[in-house]
This record gives C-alpha cells, structure tokens and sequence, in this order.
C-alpha cells in the first residue's frame, strides 16, 4: 500500500479510531522523516565519499542528532508546534538546495533577509505546490492529528530525561566508536554541515540571534581618514560615474575573450579593461558594504564596516559631491550619510525598473550640482543579471541569444536556455554603459569625465548543479568570485592628468581585487589622504599631475 493512500487513510480516521502514540514514537518519526525525506542534498553529497561504510555513520549521526532537535521541545503542549517548524523550516531548506544548488549557512540566511520583496517574488512558482504539499502540508498535518498516551507530568518528565540521556548517550558512542570515519571527513567536506537538515538552518538562526539580538557589539562610530582634502582644482571638476554591477562573472563578457560577443558597444570604446578581479564576497550583503569600506577581504568585519566611514563618506567630508541611485535591493548602509535619489523610477511599473532607467533625468541632476563646482561622484546600482529571472534583465530587442529560461526553476531549463537569458542580461548591461559613456561625453564642456564598471560578486549557472550565488568563500568557484571591471576615461581627463594607462592597468591588474577600489577611488578623485595604500592605488606613479599619490 502507498504512503499516499496511509497518509490518506489516516487523515480520514476519527479521532477515537486513531491509535494513541507516545511522545517519544512522535518525534522518532519526525526525527526519520527528517534525515530520509530532507535530507536528499546531503545524502547525495555522502554517498560517493566512500559508499555506505562511510555514509552510514554519518546518517546515524544525522539521525540522532534530529532526535535531540525534535525532543528539545518534545513534549507536551509545546510539541506539535515545535515538530512543524522543524519540518517547514527543512522543507524551505531543502527546496532551495535542491532547486539551486545553495548551502545554507549564516551568510546565506542574512542575504535572505536583506533581499527585497521583487527578488523574493521571482522565486515563487507554482511548480513549488506540489512540493510544498507533500513535503510540508501533509507531514504538519500528520503531526496536527497524531493523538497522544495520557500521562501524569511526573511521569512525562521522567520519560523526557530517560529519553534525552539515552540520545546522548547514543551520540557521544556513535562519535566515539566512529571518530576517524566522522572526523576525516567532516575535515575535508566542510560543507556537509551546511547541507543537514534542519541542523544548518538552525545553526545559521542561532548564529544571526546571538550576533544581532542577544549580543549585539555596537562599537563606537569611527571616523577614517579625516585628513582627507581634495586637491586644489586647476581647471574642470571630476565627474565619475561608478556603475555598481550586480551578479556578473567576468568570464562572460566579450571583452574578456567569452566566444559570445556580450559587450558589442563596449568593444567600440577606448577602455581600460581590467579583466577579472577578486569580489569581496559572493552575496552583495558582503560584497558591498566590504567594496566600499577601507578594510579589506582578509579582514573584513561587517560590524565594524558599518560603523566606521567608508569611501563614500570620505569624499564627501573631503569636498566631493556623492549621489546614490539604486535599482537593487539598497546600498547595504553604505549610502546612508549620503544623497539618494530615487526619482528615477517614478515612471517604472510595480516599482520594478528596468536598469536603463538608472540615466532618466540624471543629466538634469547632475548640471544642477554643477553650480557649486565641486568633483562629484554618481554611483548607479543596477539589477543587472539578478536571477534566477534573468529574461527579466534585458528588453525584447536586446535578445540576441535565444531561446531563453524563462522558468524560475532553472533546474527545469537546459543549460543553454539559462546561458540564453544571462547573456542577453549582459547585451543591457553594455547598453548601459554605452549611454552612460555618451552621457558623460555630453557634460565634458563642465566637467573632467570617466566611468568605472564593477560588479559585486558573480553567479553559477548550473556548473555541478550549482545555480545562483552566495557560496561559502572558501568553496565557492570562480563563476561567483571572480568579476569584470573595466574603465573609461575620456580623452581630455586623461590629458589633463597626463595619466599613463599602461601604468594603470599593470597597478589594477597587479592589485586584482576589490580591495583596490577604496585607495584607487580617493586617488581618482584627487583626495589627497595618509589613508592611500600605494599597493592598492592604481594610479600611484601613474600621472604627470593631479590625481593624487599616498601621503
């Protein structure tokens, strides 16, 4: 007989027909649910590690430990609602496992929070129901109806401690009596703990609780690089347009020898283009606040990036003029002691722009800024190739590649189809910057223009089942960290400065990463700053003039 027709059966039973069950048989089997039917990321990640004499201590393990989890709050009153958190929670994890290949850890679950609610609109699909029914409805509802043994609360406690002692017993041998197995290989598959259910999630939960509720450190605010001051103008303010890229892997841009031509216009222009760079991060929660803070990847802290100045606030007390426009999901606190505008998207449908909108009226903008003659510094955040809905990030006549995924469930795509839709996501992307580049070429009368192209962090795109973004670090390959950068420069800043391009591209292509972008950004400016790194200015020794050197 099928479990459907069991569960079907069950459910229909009255409720003095049902067969009482105890505590504890309930959250045995919850604690097997859990390990056989959400744990299929982890199971296929175990298996070819050494067959069964390996994945049978770690499934043990696995199982005891769900035990624990469940009994935790295991009896009583508190039962049931806690049993249906631990399925929704492993059914949520498992799903998107599975769907795209992400492990689920602290860094993913903050991403999760920050993300906006188009993004999270763009992961739902009614492919999900069928899932969401079997795998968290028709559990819960099992659980709902499950009828329990009466007991005295004297003898319930008593089971719960026997209960609680026998579990930890039973792990503290399995881990004794397979320590090598369990040890080796945990050592060098880390990321097994990220994929058990609902162990990861719950781990991921009380790592962002204990950091950001219980105990908070809230340093005082620091003050970096106050000696910052602009070099005395000679002739036109700076103008530079930092186009914030979001979710682009350098290896597919045309300019970087991808076998498609994905930046047609670009590839027209005088560029400097750098290549691939290291991203900070691969999720933008760390990539920008990290881009835009003086610390570097090595030792980047988030608390202490957040409360201290960063690029942005040392241009503007140095003089320079700061404009923030975003169409992603905000600047991570980056922008928040600076001007934002959003005026932008007034026109754009449902609140969703597309990332051409980022230049409707900001010539307008910045000629009124233009009065106080003072550099300035446009940054636009763009959507960019944010997936999984990556045909939304290009208009019809930039499709070139076609077919495309037009499916959030981009394990239901063939590979090519998702490709298809990244790449034209690509073709607006250059579109982009081609006008950006012709709008700064308008305003040379006024200022001194340049434009520099980076992008946050990359994206798999199906590469050994892995889809998306926001990988550990330490494992993520390079499709999420490595990302494109590329410069312009128009003629007259660069004759002005009488700046040497080879200089500056061997410095950039030297420096690699996006620690780089704080020194290289103030020098670019003419901040003049003991805060500098010569090792991450690229244009230390590379101009005649006034782009400024370390201090």
């Amino acid at each position: 007989m099928s479990s459907s027709v069991l569960t079907t059966i069950t459910l229909s039973l009255p409720s003095r027909l049902r067969p009482a069950v105890s505590f504890l048989f309930s959250n045995l089997a919850v604690a097997a649910l859990l390990t056989l039917a959400f744990n299929q990321s982890f199971m296929r990640s175990i298996l070819p590690l050494g067959g069964w004499p390996v994945a049978w201590p770690l499934i043990s393990l696995l199982f005891l430990l769900n035990l624990f989890i469940c009994q935790l709050f295991g009896i009583g009153r508190l039962q049931k609602a806690w049993l249906i958190i631990l399925i929704t929670i492993s059914a949520v994890s498992q799903y998107f496992m599975l769907q795209y290949g992400v492990l689920i850890d602290k860094g993913m679950l903050i991403n999760a929070i920050e993300t906006d609610s188009h993004e999270v609109y763009a992961l739902l699909s009614a492919e999900m129901l069928p899932y969401f029914i079997c795998y968290l409805l028709l559990p819960a509802v099992l659980v709902v109806r499950a009828k329990h043994h009466t007991a005295s609360p004297g003898r319930k406690l008593k089971q719960y401690v026997f209960s609680m002692i026998s579990i930890i017993s039973l792990i503290l041998l399995l881990v004794m009596t397979q320590y090598q197995n369990l040890a080796g290989v945990m050592r060098e598959h880390r990321s097994l703990k990220h994929q058990a259910t609902p162990f990861n999630a719950l781990n991921a939960v009380s790592g962002v609780v204990r950091s950001e509720i219980l105990h908070p450190v809230i340093p005082a605010f620091k003050h970096y690089a106050q000696d910052a001051r602009l070099v005395p103008a000679t002739a036109k303010p700076q103008l530079l347009i930092m186009v914030l890229g979001e979710t682009v892997r350098a290896d597919h841009l045309g300019l970087n020898g991808y076998h498609r031509n994905t930046t047609p216009r670009l590839a027209k222009r005088n560029l400097l283009n750098i290549g691939a760079i290291d991203a900070c991060g691969t999720a933008t929660a760390i990539s920008v606040p990290c881009m835009f803070s003086y610390l570097e990847h090595d030792n980047y802290d988030e608390i202490t990036a957040k409360h201290s100045d960063n690029l942005l606030d040392v241009l503007q007390r140095a003089g320079v003029k700061v404009l923030w426009r975003d169409n992603n999901s905000g600047c991570k606190d980056m922008c928040n002691r600076v001007e934002q505008d959003q005026s932008f998207a007034l026109d754009c449908v449902a609140g969703e722009c597309q990332d051409s909108a980022l230049l409707n009226g900001l010539r307008q903008k910045i000629l009124t800024t233009a009065q106080s003659a003072a550099p300035m510094l446009v940054v636009l955040h763009q959507q960019g190739n944010h997936g999984p809905e990556y045909y939304k990030r290009s208009l019809k006549q930039q499709k070139q590649f076609l077919p495309e995924c037009e499916n959030n469930l981009l394990v239901q795509c063939q590979t090519e189809q998702i490709i298809n839709a990244y790449d034209n996501a690509l073709l607006a992307t250059d579109e982009l910057l081609d006008n950006t580049i012709a709008l700064l070429q308008s305003l040379s009368d006024t200022y001194d223009t340049s434009m520099l192209y980076v992008s946050d962090h990359g994206e798999s795109l199906g590469e050994n089942g892995v889809y998306l973004h926001g990988l550990p670090y330490w494992m993520a390959p390079e499709a999420q960290t490595k990302v494109p950068m590329l410069m312009w420069l128009s003629a007259q800043t660069v004759r002005r400065n009488m700046i040497d391009t080879r200089c500056v591209q061997h410095n950039a292509e030297q420096a690699g990463s996006h620690d780089m972008l704080f020194s290289s950004l103030l020098g670019w400016m003419e901040v003049k700053s003991a805060a500098i790194l010569p090792s991450q200015n690229i244009f230390e020794q590379c101009s005649g003039q006034t782009i400024a050197k370390s201090s």
